[in-house]
């Protein structure tokens, strides 16, 4: 995600705006993966069956985890590079053929 916003920043986007952009670009596949692994996990979360005494803890801290880092990598992430980056950062060179809304890694 910080790759992504410094290539924008490098395109002459204003820090919140290339904060925001590369939030809304990450936000399908983590929300994706949090989404698959808490289903996964929901049977595991909510049972009262024999043996789930050791299982349910575990499950509900995986997906309270899953759910805290999605809250972090979406809003906290980009509000503190917001908070940090300065004008005068030293930004990778933009790429050529690079498009806004493109995926790089």
């Amino acid at each position: 995600m910080l790759e992504y916003i410094n290539q924008l920043r490098a395109r002459r986007y204003a820090i919140e705006d290339a904060a925001v952009e590369g939030a809304v670009l990450r936000l399908r596949p983590i929300m994706m993966t949090m989404l698959v692994a808490t289903l996964g996990l929901l049977p595991a979360a909510l049972s009262h069956a024999i043996g789930s005494d050791s299982q349910r803890p575990f499950a509900i801290v995986i997906v309270g985890g899953l759910i805290a880092a999605l809250i972090m990598s979406i809003f906290l992430l980009p509000t503190i590079y917001v908070w940090v980056a300065g004008e005068r950062d030293v930004l990778p060179m933009a790429e050529e053929g690079f498009e806004v809304g493109e995926h790089v890694d």
